[in-house]
């Protein structure tokens, strides 16, 4: 699927899938320990139709929301972790999972064309995302240093649209998905260096309760409290 890129990095909607949209923003800094809270992401509508393995609804009727909560990331954790290979897994707080893709691993050069094992890791994370609909995922694309401003923020947006691309083609609801590029910007490595370089080409994703969880939490303590 082709893209038009933006020449301004404001807000966009990217069409996909039948008109279906992801949002995109570029440069944009989010506190990701309280986008679970976000007014961004209490007006969205989770998709009914999503196809999906959806993990099991026995829970223990005690249990407290923030419980629940975090026995639902539990579970997840523990398929992200089966599923995506050699990528770091990171479970950064009862709300919020980290996986750090390295963009030599999952792109062919200094392209957006995924690699075989780009795309094997892309399907196995679709997969664990269509089985717990009821988060959000944040994607951030970054790369090195080399080249100019123009050419880094064009190949960072065009490989994070790849990344949410194939999660929607995945059949992954795509008001779920909000992709980030920043280019050159935040390394965390030394850009002198060739390892240094090398971390900084990549893409993180970060998984964040939907406000369907909290719905999906509300409905079960009630109907718990009515048994």
């Amino acid at each position: 699927m082709k893209f038009a890129f933006p020449k301004s990095r404001k807000k966009i909607l990217l069409g996909l899938v039948l008109g279906t949209t992801v949002s995109l923003d570029g440069c944009r800094v989010i506190n990701k320990n309280r986008i679970y809270t976000d007014e961004r992401w209490q007006t969205v509508q989770q998709s009914s139709t999503t196809s999906s393995r959806a993990v099991s609804d026995k829970t223990n009727p005690l249990l407290t929301a923030d419980e629940r909560v975090a026995q639902y990331f539990d579970q997840q954790l523990g398929e992200l972790r089966k599923q995506v290979k050699v990528s770091p897994v990171t479970r950064v707080n009862t709300k919020l999972i980290h996986i750090r893709f390295d963009t030599d691993s999952y792109f062919i050069g200094n392209s957006d064309i995924p690699s075989e094992f780009g795309k094997m890791n892309m399907a196995s994370l679709s997969r664990v995302l269509l089985s717990y609909p009821h988060t959000a995922v944040i994607m951030e694309s970054y790369t090195d240093a080399n080249g100019t401003d123009a050419y880094n923020d064009r190949l960072s947006f065009k490989r994070v649209a790849q990344v949410a691309n194939w999660l929607v083609l995945s059949g992954v609801a795509p008001n779920r998905l909000k992709a980030l590029w920043y280019g050159k910007r935040n390394p965390v490595a030394s850009n002198d260096i060739v390892d240094g370089q090398r971390m900084n080409r990549r893409v993180e994703v970060f998984i964040m309760p939907h406000k369907s969880l909290f719905d999906k939490i509300s409905t079960e303590m009630r109907v718990a409290g009515t048994n």
